[in-house]
């Protein structure tokens, strides 16, 4: 019990000042006590509806990100492989469901068709490194060759052959160097 409510109780007469004094203090506490009390409750509701407010943006961001996910599943795949029988590579270009194929050479063509956007000589490159600069090239233009409205996802003008993906990788500016050759 505290003093305020046990003075009051026993109703006591003839308190000094000093008493009077520190009895006002001390219920001037208790009412600040209470407010303080009456805020927390009022921010804990507060609180507790904007942890609601963030699991229902939390729901929603899931479910965003897996919508995020399936249309990342949609990017094309694109490999090279290699013909061990007649020493030539072809790109292999998978977009959903649909595959495209189409020749790039042996590795000397590949090398010299590719030489016009690098200044460095790329018959001193390993092949792992020509492979990789084709894949990003293809990457770089594949979305001219792929028509996602139709039926058939490789449109057929132009055609996707490693010509014309050099000619749009070309007319795309993304080279950074020319070479004359």
């Amino acid at each position: 019990m505290d003093i305020i409510r046990w003075i009051k109780k026993n109703n006591f007469k003839g308190i000094d000042d000093d008493f009077a004094y520190d009895l006002k203090k001390l219920s001037d506490f208790n009412e600040e006590k209470q407010k303080l009390i009456n805020k927390i409750k009022s921010y804990k509701i507060t609180l507790r509806s904007l942890k609601e407010s963030l699991d229902n943006v939390n729901t929603e961001i899931s479910k965003a990100n897996k919508k995020a996910l399936k249309s990342l599943k949609a990017l094309p795949i694109i490999s090279i492989g290699f013909d061990s029988r007649s020493s030539t590579y072809i790109c292999i270009v998978k977009y959903k469901k649909a595959t495209k194929s189409f020749y790039l050479g042996n590795e000397s063509k590949l090398k010299s068709k590719l030489q016009q956007f690098y200044l460095d000589d790329l018959n001193t490159k390993k092949i792992d490194y020509v492979k990789d600069e084709v894949k990003m090239i293809v990457s770089n233009v594949i979305s001219d060759f792929i028509n996602t409205r139709s039926k058939n996802i490789f449109t057929e003008s132009p055609k996707l052959n490693f010509t014309n993906v050099l000619d749009k990788y070309y007319e795309s500016n993304l080279w950074e160097h020319w070479r004359n050759i």
